[in-house]
């Protein structure tokens, strides 16, 4: 048969809970503390020892040439695309290097292009259309 509960067996299993539970948070926030405690003193280890992050080995003077090396290589490519345009757009000579030139011709000329493609392609359907027929 089932014995009854009281309210002492309440009280006895709610406080033994409330304790049970109470040193698990304080476990775990111990543990909590202990693990950002390691963690702070492994990162200042590393910082005692001297060393940098990647981005820090660089001096100002290093970063600044290294930037000026990158925007000099860009400006090259730049004008290396330009001077290739010159070369490939019939109405473009050398003495031409204003950009804004260089890009309005190339446009010019693409246009064109595009023009003589769809020309040739309404071309061979009018022959294909020819062919058929006969």
């Amino acid at each position: 048969m089932l014995e009854p509960i009281t309210l002492d067996d309440i009280n006895h299993d709610h406080n033994s809970n409330t304790n049970s539970n109470t040193s698990r948070k304080r476990s775990y926030s111990t543990d909590q503390v202990l693990d950002g405690e390691e963690e702070g003193d492994v990162s200042e280890k590393k910082e005692r020892k001297g060393r940098k992050a990647p981005h820090e080995l660089l001096t100002d003077a290093e970063k600044k040439a290294n930037h000026i090396a990158s925007e000099k290589k860009r400006r090259q490519n730049i004008r290396l695309g330009f001077d290739q345009l010159i070369e490939i757009v019939p109405s473009l000579t050398q003495g031409n290097r204003s950009e804004a030139f260089i890009l309005q011709k190339s446009v010019d000329h693409i246009r064109h292009l595009i023009n003589v493609k769809n020309d040739l392609k309404s071309q061979i359907r009018d022959l294909q259309g020819v062919l058929g027929e006969a």
